[in-house]
């Protein structure tokens, strides 16, 4: 993955828009658009920047062959971590069927971890 489809993925899932981002990372409307779609690459200090704002790692930013996110611990994007946007966007492909799987996986592990010690 290209660091502006990270970029993109990132701001969506934080329900950010280019001009928030823009505004956050001091540079134009354009200048975000033209990262996101692979125009021109952000400068390192930017991409520190945006790596904090998103709380992911520099390192993953930069690896454009990661298909995978590294991300930090106890993240928070708007209420909802990067994991729990990547959760929910593949809960979304999946079939009714899986769907309902997972439910009773998550509906488990919840009920074990919140029951107390007998």
């Amino acid at each position: 993955m290209k660091i502006g489809e990270k970029l993109k993925n990132l701001r969506l899932g934080a329900e950010m828009t280019l001009k928030e981002v823009s505004e956050m990372a001091g540079v134009s409307l354009n200048t975000v658009y033209r990262w996101e779609h692979d125009l021109i690459i952000p400068k390192l200090s930017v991409l520190k920047q945006m790596a904090d704002c998103y709380n992911v790692t520099y390192e993953w930013l930069l690896n454009e062959g990661s298909a995978e996110s590294i991300i930090k611990p106890v993240s928070n994007l708007n209420g909802a971590t990067v994991i729990e946007y990547q959760l929910l966007r593949m809960f979304r492909q999946l079939s009714v069927d899986k769907k309902n799987k997972v439910l009773g996986y998550l509906e488990r592990m919840y009920v074990e971890c919140n029951t107390p010690n007998s």
